[in-house]
């Protein structure tokens, strides 16, 4: 965690110090740059998706991709670029390629919807947004993945457990940091494959903990009428993309599915 906060930090400074010592030539250029919704350490793959690829395989030589649901976003272009370069460090650390589409805006910002009627308005256009990007991505990098798993974050964290429980999405596994959606519930019938859970409460986030452990509470539950694989973790951790989560998140994920 303190490695992540020193990174951005000297990350920001960087930038703060490119920009104080710019030619007034360069500045038309500077604005230019603002305006791009994907970092400059990302790729865009279309409007308001961003990747990024390190181009190497995981210790078992898979193609590994995360799709990353992000947290509650402002609308103006920069915002964005924290969260995406936190998750080209992770990517670079962890092997994989992750995919970054951006939830629907309100109007204010950018949210993944949470109650039952945004869901019902915005998620078909969500879901067939996730899925043309996937597919331009694999053209993109040149290959198909081996495994695929989504990691939800805050305002992704509600939305993508609540898609979890629903069976919503093609792929592998779920990790979710610092919030989490208990009182879904699966289609009635549930006979859909319930795909791995990682869920990393974060007990120094008062706002959300308790939401993550109530998650945790739902899955147990729901894994004594039917195995469903989950496993929860706490840590002393804030609102962020914790790495120590991230690590024992991914590790966990890579090894359900190596038995998958």
């Amino acid at each position: 965690m303190r490695s992540l906060a020193v990174t951005m930090v000297l990350v920001a400074s960087s930038v703060v110090a490119h920009q104080a010592s710019a030619e007034p030539s360069s500045k038309a250029k500077i604005a230019d740059a603002k305006k791009s919704w994907c970092a400059p350490e990302v790729t865009e793959l279309s409007d308001h998706v961003c990747y990024f690829d390190p181009g190497v395989r995981s210790e078992q030589g898979k193609h590994t991709l995360v799709i990353y649901l992000h947290g509650a976003l402002a609308m103006t272009p920069g915002f964005f670029y924290l969260q995406q370069r936190a998750m080209a460090l992770h990517a670079k650390k962890h092997a994989f390629t992750v995919l970054m589409p951006t939830g629907p805006s309100d109007g204010v910002g950018y949210v993944w919807p949470t109650s039952q009627k945004d869901q019902k308005e915005k998620e078909p256009a969500i879901l067939a947004g996730i899925q043309k990007a996937r597919r331009a991505l694999e053209t993109r990098v040149g290959h198909a993945f081996d495994e695929t798993f989504v990691v939800g974050f805050s305002s992704g964290a509600y939305y993508g457990s609540s898609l979890a429980l629903r069976g919503g999405l093609d792929v592998d596994g779920y990790m979710f940091l610092a919030g989490g959606s208990s009182w879904v519930q699966e289609p009635e019938g549930g006979t859909q494959r319930r795909r791995p859970i990682f869920v990393g409460v974060s007990a120094a986030d008062p706002q959300t903990a308790g939401h993550s452990r109530a998650l945790a509470g739902s899955l147990a539950h729901l894994n004594k009428a039917r195995p469903w694989p989950f496993k929860v973790e706490e840590r002393g951790a804030g609102h962020m993309v914790d790495w120590t989560f991230m690590s024992h998140g991914m590790a966990w994920l890579r090894a359900q599915s190596k038995h998958d």
